[in-house]
């Protein structure tokens, strides 16, 4: 708890931006589709402006490890008591946020999209489902996304700049790789076809919860004997 605190102490700031980058992001997709004429817009627009609360979770998890970790060390705080203090505090703001997307995508949907039909926060599908599925449609790709942020900067404390370059080189190759093989043999027909067969809710939850329980195990794998 006094770990977690410690992170809402020094992440007050980080905890606001997020959510004024998503206003602000907000403001100007209802600026820009409320001046197009209804006639030239397509049925139902939908704009992906959502991601930029996302890129923020990935942010403060970068940031949280690199500034609070050598601080902490300091305070003789344990790694064990580190991990577990920021993955309280990830899980509160995940929970939060979330949340806060459940009640704006419900107001999205009672407006009949703001009154233009733009879908912001419910990106097209999210208000097809029960409001629990809405909360995990949300959650879920936002903890792998800070726990990315978290595993980015365990791998530069542990090996800095050499160790995150060589992880950013290995998943170059890996999805080059992959795509390269699926072109040989002439797969792409077949991973659309499963791409468009398999429910949204596996592909936006089931998938990146299997990323979070991966990144989770490297981040502390990394943290564990890296040094301030």
């Amino acid at each position: 708890m006094s770990v977690a605190r410690l992170h809402a102490l020094g992440r007050r700031d980080a905890l606001v931006w997020p959510v004024a980058i998503l206003a602000i992001a907000f403001t100007v997709n209802v600026v820009m589709f409320a001046a197009i004429p209804s006639d030239a817009m397509g049925a139902d627009p939908v704009t992906g402006a959502l991601a930029s609360i996302y890129v923020a979770a990935l942010a403060f998890g970068a940031v949280a490890v690199n500034q609070h970790f050598p601080f902490a060390l300091g305070l003789s705080v344990t790694r064990r008591e580190f991990v577990a203090g920021l993955s309280l505090f990830g899980l509160v703001q995940v929970v939060v946020y979330s949340t806060l997307l459940v009640i704006l995508q419900s107001i999205e949907h009672a407006t009949g999209g703001w009154g233009m039909r733009l879908h912001f926060f419910g990106l097209g599908f999210v208000d097809r489902h029960s409001i629990p599925v809405q909360f995990l449609v949300y959650a879920v790709p936002m903890l792998a996304m800070t726990l990315a942020g978290t595993t980015a900067g365990a791998l530069y404390l542990r090996w800095r700049a050499t160790g995150l370059l060589s992880a950013v080189t290995v998943l170059m190759l890996l999805f080059g790789g992959t795509a390269a093989l699926i072109g040989h043999y002439e797969a792409w027909p077949a991973v659309g076809h499963w791409l468009t067969h398999t429910s949204v809710v596996a592909l936006a939850v089931g998938w990146p919860l299997l990323l979070v329980l991966l990144l989770a195990g490297g981040s502390w794998l990394a943290l564990r004997r890296a040094t301030p």
